[in-house]
């Protein structure tokens, strides 16, 4: 999407990933673009059903370090990201290469790796991740002759995440 806006061949687009609350999404490709913080929320981890630390509200993310983690960049926080957040191992178990979460959830249940995910994604019972602290965040990306597009966007999103 971003190469899409940069290249011109999109007025702008919508992006999403994990990032510290006070830093922007990580986007070498968007040199020269603007982005706009459209929304963003807490993360959780997908447990299986009777992982020890199923029923807590809050997880260190390293305490999951050696843990398997499900390989599935489309629909849950890609593993580089959390290897560089915490410099633990996080290896994969299985791979999943679709976008639904429910595929997700089922794969998680099934026992072939855990996944971090936004809170809105995760299961109400989903254990929030305290440290680090990261968020789910999603940004407007576009190029300056978008700009005013792009700020009645990014509006409208905040709003209705309201």
């Amino acid at each position: 999407m971003v190469r899409d806006v940069a290249e011109g061949r999109v007025d702008l687009g919508l992006v999403d990933g994990a990032a510290a609350p006070t830093d922007p999404l990580h986007l070498p490709e968007a040199a020269g673009l603007t982005t706009l913080v459209a929304g963003e929320e807490p993360l959780a981890v997908a447990l299986p059903p009777g992982h020890p630390l199923a029923g807590r509200t809050g997880l260190w993310l390293g305490d999951l370090a050696d843990a398997l983690w499900l390989d599935a960049p489309s629909s849950a926080v890609p593993l580089p990201v959390l290897r560089a957040a915490t410099g633990g191992a996080f290896p994969a178990g299985a791979a999943y290469e679709g976008t639904d979460t429910r595929t997700l959830h089922a794969l998680v249940a099934a026992g072939h790796g855990l996944a971090l995910l936004p809170r809105s994604a995760a299961h109400a019972d989903a254990p929030a991740v305290t440290e680090p602290r990261l968020v789910h965040r999603v940004e407007v990306v576009h190029r300056a002759a978008a700009e005013e597009a792009a700020a009645l966007l990014a509006s409208l999103l905040t709003a209705g995440a309201a």
